[in-house]
């Protein structure tokens, strides 16, 4: 009897093994030609340079938002995604209440990577945030009508 719990109990483990493992990698196979899977999400670089509102715009157009950023992890993933040099816009606004962040796919604000003195609201006209600020690619308010490449994110 108990030979046959040990089988049933091996039996289980490795099913719950597969379904998980098949389940990653259903996910990432869901995330279509060009999105990288991070996490539960997939993400994708568009080089182009629009302003904030129309690279959010474009990413609802795919049932995406701008990306939104979580950790540490997840920030050096989406630096990951990007060439040298370029400035990108994320989810980040402040447009709502003066320095009270929110994403713009609803999550919470709960991870931050501000450059040294930012925020600053210079010219109190930079409501918007960018990833890759600088040499050292830290986080920087800037003012939405700035033409920027961006980075979507959405659910497999």
């Amino acid at each position: 009897m108990a030979v046959m719990r040990g089988l049933v109990l091996l039996f289980l483990v490795f099913s719950v093994e597969n379904a998980v493992g098949a389940r990653f990698r259903k996910q990432a196979e869901d995330c279509s030609f060009g999105w990288k899977l991070f996490g539960v999400k997939c993400f994708k670089f568009f080089p182009q340079t629009v302003d904030w509102v129309v690279a959010e715009t474009n990413c609802q157009s795919l049932d995406a938002n701008l990306a939104s950023v979580r950790s540490k992890a997840q920030n050096d993933f989406l630096l990951s995604l990007l060439p040298a040099n370029t400035r990108v816009w994320i989810g980040g606004h402040d447009g709502e209440m003066e320095n009270q962040w929110l994403w713009s796919d609803g999550t919470r604000f709960i991870y931050t990577n501000w450059c040294n003195s930012q925020p600053d609201n210079f010219r109190a006209s930079e409501h918007c945030l960018e990833i890759s600020f600088t040499d050292n690619r830290c986080w920087n308010d800037e003012s939405c009508s700035t033409k920027l490449a961006y980075i979507c994110a959405r659910t497999p």
